[in-house]
């Protein structure tokens, strides 16, 4: 039972607790999925959307400087010609003019000496915040020390949001540096380039030179180390949290794209523990249930484990009280039927078993009276004759046997009572076979108060008067009573002939039959009614002596009269 209710208490733990365990997992793998789309997916769709915008821009404004570069190489001009001559400087600008198509709009061209100073471009001046590019920093720094490069980065001032994307390359005569071409795209164009630009992006050139300008509060300075990386991670700045992934593009270019998460968190955070902590509290009330119901259940389980063992000993009445809940109602409900049906199946059975051993006890008793009768009347023909007295006193004895065995409202009776019919069977037998015949009797005094079924050896004196005779024709009987552990035993001994070897064969095939088809009517007769009365461990045991003669064992359990002394026969116990 502790093993059913072990594994009851498993059943009932994975059917209770997974449905919550699997609840509790949907509801974080479904958290997981709403960051994985509205946090990450977003944040690398829009760094995407700006890689591939500067990218482009890039690659665009690399192609026109290097054409305007192969144009001037291709046709050399003196500077200093073209600082001072205005026809020089619309032929200039009338060779750039192609590459400035309305495919870069907003893009300005200025052509510089190696000083920094505008030669010619769409302005005379450069733009508000890079008026003061020399050749002893920045990007004409650069271009000057790799003329052969193309140089881009960003530069202006942070914070008045006037920051510029460059890009450019030197200019050489005969191999040495004589001024730069500088494309320029002003940072809100460069934001409309990029298809409105991005609320949480940041373009980093090499240099940490950033263009910020969607968020105010970095404008005016250096990018946070922390969000220098090209890698996803939660960045912690300014007491918010921001969800960071970057990407590096041509020139050295890097693109964060930065998505503030502080709120999103807080209520993914807030969601997940709510999940864990009513799985938290699912498991110790699911606990309790599921062994309160394993032990109701187990409890059911046990009572009508008992009932059934109780039904299988015999007792038909041992109660069955399920509790309510445990949903057997229906099995008490069969249990109770199946009982009553069986004990009325029982009771009639027993009453029809009873009835047809009666029958049967009645029907052998039946069988050796009428046998009995016939040969005492035989016996009492041949005295008449012989001695007419003797045959007086056969009748009186015979009288009195035929009240004591035709009596049947006495089916048992005391061992005293049942031996002084023997006697007066033996008076009978005496007076026709005179001194051939010797009768002798050893009886336990004990055993005399115990009960026997009536005429039950009477018999097997018949058959020992009849054939016991020895060779001389001598009849030597002897009865010996005892009791032997929780048995009586009466044994009846003849000094005769004995039995060949088939006939005792198959006496004892006979006795442990159910029917007799024999001429051994009275010893069978016996033993069936002992057996019918008492059952199998009793019965009639036929022995060949040795020296010859027979000897026929009746093995009866001890029963004693009630209110009868074992020893005196007395009243009392």
């Amino acid at each position: 039972m502790h093993q059913f209710q072990d594994e009851l208490r498993q059943a009932l733990w994975k059917y209770a607790l997974l449905p919550v365990l699997l609840l509790t997992v949907a509801g974080l793998l479904l958290i997981m999925g709403s960051w994985q789309h509205y946090v990450v997916e977003d944040n690398a769709r829009q760094r995407q959307q700006l890689v591939s915008g500067i990218q482009i821009i890039l690659d665009d404004g690399a192609n026109r400087v290097d054409r305007i570069a192969e144009q001037w190489e291709a046709a050399p001009r003196s500077i200093e010609k073209i600082q001072h001559d205005g026809k020089s400087r619309a032929e200039i600008m009338a060779a750039v003019y192609p590459e400035m198509d309305n495919n870069m709009a907003g893009v300005e061209f200025y052509l510089l000496d190696t000083k920094g100073a505008v030669l010619a471009g769409t302005h005379r001046q450069l733009p508000a915040g890079l008026q003061d590019l020399s050749e002893e920093w920045g990007i004409l720094q650069r271009m000057a020390k790799a003329p052969e490069e193309m140089q881009a980065e960003l530069a202006g001032c942070s914070y008045r949001l006037n920051r510029y994307l460059l890009l450019g390359k030197a200019l050489r005569t005969a191999g040495k540096v004589k001024g730069f071409i500088l494309l320029v795209l002003p940072g809100d164009v460069l934001q409309k380039q990029l298809n409105g630009g991005q609320q949480n992006a940041i373009l980093l050139d090499r240099y940490d030179n950033l263009l910020f300008p969607w968020n105010q509060q970095l404008a005016e300075g250096k990018i946070p180390a922390v969000f220098r990386h090209n890698r996803a991670s939660l960045v912690h700045y300014d007491q918010q949290l921001y969800y960071s992934t970057g990407q590096v593009v041509g020139y050295g270019f890097l693109v964060l794209s930065v998505t503030p998460v502080t709120n999103l968190l807080s209520r993914y955070v807030l969601g997940a523990g709510f999940l864990v902590a009513l799985f938290i509290l699912m498991v110790p009330i699911i606990g309790v249930s599921v062994l309160r119901e394993s032990r109701g259940k187990a409890k059911s389980i046990d009572e009508l484990v008992e009932a059934f063992a109780a039904v299988k000993t015999g007792d038909w009445t041992h109660p069955l009280n399920l509790q309510p809940a445990s949903g057997l109602a229906v099995v008490q409900e069969a249990y109770e039927h199946m009982t009553r049906s069986l004990q009325e199946l029982m009771k009639k059975n027993e009453e029809e078993a009873k009835a047809s051993v009666i029958s049967e006890i009645r029907q052998l008793e039946s069988q050796f009276n009428p046998h009995f009768l016939f040969n005492t009347l035989e016996n009492i023909k041949f005295m008449v004759k012989l001695d007419s007295e003797a045959a007086m006193r056969m009748i009186k004895s015979l009288s009195k046997l035929l009240r004591y065995s035709i009596n049947n409202t006495v089916r048992r009776v005391s061992l005293a009572d049942d031996l002084a019919y023997v006697r007066g069977y033996v008076e009978i037998q005496q007076l026709r076979f005179s001194s051939r015949l010797d009768y002798q009797e050893k009886v336990d005094p004990s055993s005399l108060t115990c009960e026997i079924p009536k005429l039950i050896f009477q018999p097997a004196l018949e058959n020992a008067v009849k054939y016991g005779a020895d060779a001389k024709g001598r009849i030597t009987i002897s009865l010996e009573a005892e009791l032997c552990e929780d048995t009586l035993q009466i044994h009846i001994r003849d000094r005769g002939c004995g039995m060949d070897t088939g006939t005792y064969a198959r006496l004892q095939a006979l006795l442990d039959s159910e029917e007799n088809d024999s001429v051994h009517m009275g010893v069978y007769n016996i033993h069936r009614r002992i057996r019918l009365m008492y059952g199998k461990p009793y019965g009639v045991q036929v022995k060949q002596r040795e020296g010859g003669g027979t000897e026929v064992s009746l093995v009866l359990p001890i029963i004693r009269e009630e209110g009868k002394n074992a020893e005196t026969g007395n009243r009392g116990r």
